[in-house]
């Protein structure tokens, strides 16, 4: 077994987390290596190379930053992937039922109790958990250094003070429609910036993405709808659209995010890929 650990994750729990699974695993004689991460992108780095490597099995323990990198390094021709939450908001284990109990997290995968789940794919990249344009980014570039002074959901309030909606057009099956766009998102799982549901009803396993789309409210503030939506509240309120697709093209002029990572000059065109990430159950 390989793991792949962000020890800065968590503030720090990815580095505490390793000792519980140190000792989960000297406990029962399994055979393991630890790869720690050392900067932006090294988690992708060295997930290609165990996989080029021969590792049957790699675990990827830290945040969704770390899910995400570790995702796209994977050969799932070569090798299965195992996750270990330990991040602040661990949002694609929330909607997945991964446990953030490292043993309980931990035990399938030793098991091996194989399973089969989707992912985003958009252009080269792979997203796990949420991809998406609009506010989410702004938030994302507004709490970039201020990790540990300022929340998501804070920072989601005092960006929406000076947002202004900008117009999108969204492809699918050859139809293409406009939107003015406060956020738009591509789900696979169902919560962004450590618990605001964006998509509650999207599953990791069902072959389809659900596309999300907030709009301007026509008679209310924008801000007056985030509790709303924080809470998973906003599905079929008429500033929200929901629809399930396994492919779409949403032309956007700003940057966009796959599990909080911000990409720029990626054109935003996604489609899932049903089974495509070769993993493990998320409970014995």
């Amino acid at each position: 077994m390989e793991i792949i650990v962000n020890p800065l994750s968590g503030k720090n729990m990815g580095k505490e987390n390793v000792q519980r699974i140190k000792k989960y695993l000297d406990g029962r004689n399994i055979p393991y290596n630890l790869h720690f991460t050392q900067e932006q992108g090294h988690g992708q780095y060295l997930a290609r190379e165990l996989c080029r490597q021969g590792a049957s099995t790699i675990v990827a323990v830290g945040g969704d930053g770390t899910f995400h990198e570790v995702l796209n390094g994977m050969d799932f021709t070569k090798s299965r992937l195992g996750f270990i939450p330990s991040g602040r908001g661990n949002d694609y284990a929330a909607g997945t039922g991964i446990s953030v109990v490292p043993e309980e997290a931990l035990a399938p995968i030793v098991a091996g109790i194989q399973a089969e789940t989707d992912y985003i794919q958009v252009g080269k990249a792979r997203c796990l958990n949420v991809g998406g344009t609009g506010l989410d980014v702004v938030v994302l570039e507004h709490t970039a250094n201020k990790k540990n002074s300022i929340s998501y959901i804070t920072s989601l309030a005092h960006c929406l003070l000076k947002f202004d909606p900008y117009k999108i057009e969204v492809e699918i099956d050859g139809e293409t429609k406009t939107y003015e766009c406060v956020m738009a998102g591509v789900c696979n799982g169902v919560q962004i910036g450590g618990g605001i549901k964006i998509c509650p009803v999207a599953k990791n396993n069902d072959g389809v993405m659900d596309l999300m789309i907030l709009c301007k409210p026509k008679k209310i503030p924008t801000l007056a709808i985030m509790p709303e939506v924080v809470k998973g509240k906003h599905m079929g309120k008429p500033y929200a659209t929901h629809i399930t697709c396994t492919s779409v093209k949403i032309t956007t002029p700003a940057p966009i995010q796959l599990d909080g990572e911000i990409y720029r000059g990626l054109d935003f065109d996604a489609r899932i890929v049903q089974g495509g990430c070769k993993t493990f159950a998320t409970q014995m």
